[in-house]
């Protein structure tokens, strides 16, 4: 098979690897080990500390490895290094949190699995344009966009094999990632950056790495604001399941894992049959902003049908419908981006700001969600703020123009 039929695969297949490390913790398997070490009473606030501090280190991480990816003078080549340094960094943080007994290591542990996995989600990225034609670009992006829901089930599966070991039950999906990578690794053609091409880097440029001047790039910051409204509502699904399956349907501990699995499952069918419907319809009409604007109403759609009541049946139609806005969204979010980078000698450092977009949602929900649902399981009003938050995703887009 040749390099261009395989790059593509093993890119998939490494995103995929990826987003299994990655979300295997804050979909169900952190939720567990919190209620481990500190019990029943404090899980919601030390949850929401343990996921927020993890996505602060992802929302550093992800542009500035991307800057040193961009600048990275090693002879094994810019984008390879930082496939073999992201993933073992990513495993040890997962060690760390399957095998530790306090909150002080779940939240280096989820610091160290952030940073990693964040920084290796930011490559996979870098390497589309990079190495993917653009004629194929929405078909593989729209595959890559079923990366994080495919991590979900893929996390929710392997715990619920494992969750009698804390360790396995974290060990496993880093192993899964760590072989994907390794996969991308041993077929993907690069090179070392032009050191003497290379800009000055002094502390000015560094805290640049964070940032891309709204005024004079304004098509990129409207992308940005519309993904990150976008995921505020999506994330607070992802963020608080486990929750709302025990909580507020009413499910036993014993039942838990197995009831997220098959909400799981159900989100991402939705999800993979929406992205590659949607990436497809993308490379075909070279039209992204209609499938992204019916991605950000099906999410807000779906946010309020879990509003109605707390039986499971409902549940289950809610996350349908925020997979195929996910899975939907995610399909033509990447190809849209890459359109209006810029500067694409940059790539991994613009493409790591763009994905603060996907971070801080997980960074704010644990912060004023326990506000919104409060002592008396209040989820209704936090499932109608992410509703209105992704319904005005669809409203942003108005300003990336240049893009069909």
């Amino acid at each position: 098979m040749s390099t261009r039929r395989i790059v593509p695969i093993a890119l998939v297949l490494a995103y995929y690897g990826a987003y299994i490390a990655v979300m295997t913790p804050p979909t169900v398997s952190m939720a567990l080990r919190v209620v481990d070490v500190v019990g029943a009473d404090r899980k919601v606030s030390v949850l929401g500390t343990v996921l927020s501090v993890g996505a602060l280190a992802g929302a550093v991480a992800s542009p500035l490895l991307g800057r040193l990816s961009d600048r990275t003078t090693l002879g094994f080549g810019k984008r390879r290094s930082w496939l073999v340094i992201g993933p073992v960094l990513g495993f040890v943080g997962l060690a760390l949190i399957g095998f530790g007994d306090g909150v002080a290591l779940l939240i280096v542990g989820w610091v160290l699995a952030q940073a990693g996995w964040s920084g290796t989600l930011m490559v996979c990225q870098a390497i589309l344009p990079e190495h993917v034609p653009d004629t194929m670009r929405g078909r593989i992006s729209g595959l890559m966009g079923a990366g994080m829901p495919i991590g979900m089930v893929g996390g929710t599966l392997t715990v619920s094999l494992t969750a009698s070991s804390p360790a396995l039950m974290l060990l496993v999906p880093g192993l899964i990632g760590v072989a994907a990578a390794a996969l991308l690794v041993g077929v993907v053609p690069d090179s070392p950056a032009d050191k003497a091409s290379l800009p000055h880097l002094g502390p000015k440029e560094l805290l640049q790495t964070f940032y891309v001047n709204p005024r004079r790039y304004p098509a990129y910051s409207w992308a940005f604001l519309s993904r990150f409204l976008m995921f505020s509502g999506v994330f607070i699904i992802l963020t608080y399941q486990t929750y709302i399956v025990s909580d507020r349907i009413g499910y036993t501990a014993d039942a838990t894992a197995n009831k997220v699995f098959q909400s799981t499952l159900v989100m991402v069918a939705g999800s993979i049959a929406a992205s590659v419907l949607f990436g497809s319809l993308g490379d075909r009409t070279g039209r992204l902003k209609p499938f992204l604007r019916t991605g950000a109403a099906a999410a807000a759609a779906g946010l309020l049908v879990l509003t109605i009541d707390d039986s499971f049946g409902i549940f289950l139609a809610g996350m349908l419908i925020v997979g195929i806005a996910q899975g939907g969204s995610l399909a033509d979010d990447l190809p849209m981006i890459t359109r209006v980078l810029p500067d694409p000698h940059d790539a991994a450092q613009e493409l790591g700001v763009y994905n603060l977009g996907l971070v801080l949602p997980q960074m704010l929900i644990p912060l004023y969600g326990p506000v919104l649902i409060g002592s008396d399981d209040n989820y209704p009003l936090l499932f109608t703020v992410g509703a209105v938050c992704s319904a005005a995703a669809a409203f942003t887009l108005v300003g990336v123009r240049g893009i069909k």
